[in-house]
């Protein structure tokens, strides 16, 4: 038996009663289970529903390839992030964090810095007491950074001049460089920072968890920072999400 907090990433209906749930989890990643008459299960109905967050008693069994598949025994709900499903945009983003966090693939490892950037990023989006472009913005970078690909933010690659009146960030390299010693400007993959937005990206990058979600940008920075965290997602991960698409819709 298998006890463990998770929150439900993805979900799918299998044949007439089943259901496979994806959870994110701090100890194991992003783990599959299968849960027996899911779709008619007034008691699993809740606890597997898309965004809930609960605490999970799984069984494992041992397939013919030497596989481990998990299965749904029972839950308790601690948080179902209701508010957001009462919202069609706010629906659309939680589900862009979702397939993001599924592509990642984070399977038999801890993701405690992943597990707590998404919890926070949901209940701040459950409030709706933030910028929602804030906060998708916060969440693409700062998670491109918990899995693996967090820019050298710094300093210049080159002389390590900490600021310049401008920064050109490389999104393909993850490296800044200062206005004189910027090899190509006209790089696609060169982004220009001024000190206000480099400051930004710096907070959001390297600011402990506890001050990540408290600060306000003005929609003129906002806009700067959703392409440039849009782009180095896309880049860091190399997929275009088609949730992103049907969120830029609503």
């Amino acid at each position: 038996m298998l006890n463990l907090k998770g929150l439900v990433i993805a979900q799918s209906d299998i044949g007439e009663a089943g259901r496979l749930i994806t959870l994110l989890t701090a100890e194991m990643g992003c783990v599959s289970v299968y849960v027996r008459a899911g779709q008619k299960s007034r008691t699993a109905r809740p606890s597997t529903q898309l965004f809930s967050y609960a605490e999970f008693s799984l069984s494992s069994k041992v397939n013919s390839k030497n596989e481990i598949n998990y299965y749904f025994n029972s839950a308790e709900p601690i948080t179902l992030f209701y508010n957001i499903r009462l919202d069609a945009k706010r629906t659309a983003l939680a589900c862009y964090f979702a397939e993001i966090l599924k592509y990642v693939a984070l399977g038999d490892e801890n993701a405690d810095e992943v597990m707590r950037l998404t919890l926070n990023t949901l209940y701040f989006l459950n409030e709706g007491n933030r910028s929602i472009e804030l906060l998708k913005s916060i969440f693409e970078l700062r998670l491109m950074c918990e899995t693996g690909f967090r820019p050298n933010l710094i300093g210049c690659a080159h002389c390590y001049k900490a600021l310049d009146e401008r920064m050109h960030f490389n999104l393909k390299s993850g490296l800044l460089e200062c206005n004189n010693c910027v090899e190509h400007s006209d790089n696609p993959y060169d982004v220009v920072l001024d000190e206000t937005m480099l400051y930004i990206v710096r907070f959001i990058a390297l600011v402990e968890y506890d001050r990540l979600f408290n600060f306000r940008i003005s929609d003129k920075y906002q806009r700067q920072l959703t392409d440039l965290c849009e782009c180095y997602c896309e880049y860091c991960c190399s997929k275009k999400f088609d949730t992103l698409k049907f969120y830029r819709l609503i």
